[in-house]
């Protein structure tokens, strides 16, 4: 069991993180917890989120008892932060304007100069000397190909928090600039039988595909020594790597049919989501019915009209997925079930709609706007109903985005080596021609070519890659949102889902193995 420990003064970073890791390990496997509990909680697994220093002394009690894990995200109390050998420090100079990046040139990329520097001790959480720059962006100021959200500098629960210096011999990761080393961004510590693992920003990787090390601290760190709770993988059991496609169809709709025939040729699952004003132009509605036929395809809601961040209000959005839902459904005859957010803008009270228009869940994250929407695992999102699931799909695969120097799909094999490094779900998606823009594709035969290419290389990378339309890799994680490990003093029970269900086996990491798990199965 997993106890989360914040105060009320931090209940918003708090409950995304308590949603973080029940993507990862069940709704019924994490909780939040008092500080009271700290006193009966033994042989498990603590997150505290920001926590204030009159808990800190508790938690140093608690952390040092044998086979516990502590995982602190944000600020350290000071008395944990004495325990573990930390110093303060002073903020560099300048360094809200270093954690900020300018504008992408069409096809370069642009990143801050504040970045996030893993070192060599992050390989023992399965980690590398990974890079993440505070802020990045391939597309102007919006889009980051590689998938995950901004590290802020301005006190936010996005932000790094202090700065901070950890023991050397601790450190997992810097905060740098220009390259420099400025003060600690993560570190993890030892002791004869416990563990603690810090992350400098209250929400912690939650973001990004470095919540890997966090799954596997929880998972099969020190199994030898120190309790372990089973992860349930993103990746369908049997396959190694799991992706997903699909097309926007912002403009157009028909001009999509190339593009299909060559997934088609290459045996790949496709996917259309469609904004319904398209619709008034009787042209698209042959190939919208032509996939609904085909049992390999998927057609999602990319809303009614298009609107800006869901037309603004709850009541908007509400509005344009029921619309958007009745007009796909009166081409089509078949029932649209997940949505596609506008400029993947999705606020919080579009996802409240969608969710109340009978969707089943939403695809959108972006860098530029709606942090909590870029989430490291799909899944059910804080706040949200059972049933209903966010999945973030951030690399845009566009003509703007291929590079001019080097190799021009270089951005995009890093985006799967990072899925595929840390057993992510990775989704991809461009758009149709229009007549009045072609996103950057000189010709539909280099865009085709750049789509094969890719393909490609997924295939190469991967051994066993499983490709999937959206509404299959949405309904497995709608699946695995509702499974549940159940733990006791003897071991875990599985307990699925009999009102979801999905064709693709289901696995759990867990002391360092990999298993296929069924309904009704225990293991220890």
């Amino acid at each position: 069991m997993i106890g989360v420990l914040y105060s009320s003064n931090t209940k918003v970073p708090g409950d995304y993180v308590l949603a973080a890791l029940r993507r990862s390990v069940s709704s019924t496997a994490a909780l939040a917890i008092s500080p009271g509990m700290l006193r009966s909680f033994d042989a498990a697994i603590v997150v505290a989120v920001d926590v204030p220093d009159a808990w800190g002394d508790a938690l140093v009690e608690w952390s040092t008892r044998p086979r516990n894990k502590l995982i602190a995200l944000g600020r350290l109390p000071a008395a944990l932060a004495n325990h573990l050998g930390c110093q303060s420090g002073m903020w560099p100079e300048a360094f809200q304007d270093a954690a900020r990046s300018s504008s992408a040139p069409s096809r370069e990329r642009a990143q801050s100069r504040a970045a996030v520097r893993y070192d060599e001790r992050a390989t023992q959480l399965g980690g590398r000397r990974w890079l993440r720059p505070f802020e990045r962006f391939d597309f102007t100021d919006e889009w980051n190909n590689l998938g995950y959200g901004a590290i802020r500098a301005e006190g936010s629960m996005w932000a790094v928090s202090a700065p901070v210096e950890a023991p050397e011999d601790a450190r997992l990761a810097s905060v740098t600039t220009d390259g420099e080393h400025r003060f600690t961004y993560a570190a993890l510590w030892d002791r004869e039988a416990s563990s603690v693992l810090w992350f400098n920003r209250p929400v912690g990787p939650i973001d990004s595909f470095e919540w890997r090390l966090v799954e596997n601290f929880v998972s099969s760190y020190r199994s030898d020594r120190t309790v372990c709770q089973p992860v349930l993988s993103e990746i369908p059991w049997g396959h190694d790597a799991a992706i997903t496609s699909r097309l926007d169809c912002d403009e157009d709709v028909e001009s999509a049919r190339p593009l299909w025939q060559t997934y088609r040729r290459l045996g790949i699952p496709f996917t259309l989501a469609v904004h319904t004003t398209n619709l008034g132009n009787e042209r698209n509605h042959g190939i919208l019915r032509e996939l609904a036929a085909d049992p390999h395809a998927a057609i999602l809601s990319h809303t009614a009209t298009h609107a800006p961040d869901w037309g603004g209000s709850y009541e908007a959005a509400l509005a344009e997925g029921s619309e958007s839902m009745r007009l796909i459904e009166g081409v089509t005859r078949k029932r649209v079930r997940y949505a596609v957010s506008p400029f993947h803008q999705s606020p919080a009270y579009a996802l409240e709609g969608l969710a109340d228009a009978g969707y089943d869940g939403c695809i959108g994250g972006i860098i530029r706007n709606d942090p909590e929407f870029l989430i490291a695992r799909g899944g059910a999102l804080a706040g949200l109903p059972a049933g209903f699931v966010g999945h973030s799909q951030q690399t845009m695969l566009h003509g703007d985005c291929m590079l001019a120097s080097g190799d021009p799909l270089a951005t995009f094999k890093e985006a799967f080596d990072l899925a595929f490094e840390t057993r992510t779900l990775f989704g991809y998606l461009d758009h149709p021609f229009s007549e009045r823009y072609q996103y950057g594709w000189p010709t539909e035969a280099v865009r085709i070519d750049a789509h094969e290419q890719f393909i490609a290389y997924i295939q190469k990378r991967a051994r066993q890659p499983l490709f999937m339309n959206e509404d299959d890799a949405m309904d497995f994680l709608r699946a695995k949102s509702l499974a549940n490990m159940v733990g006791d003093e003897g071991g875990f029970d599985v307990q699925l889902s009999s009102s979801v269900t999905t064709p693709f086996s289901m696995s759990v990491e867990y002391r360092g193995e990999s298993m296929q798990i069924t309904n009704g199965m225990r293991f220890i």
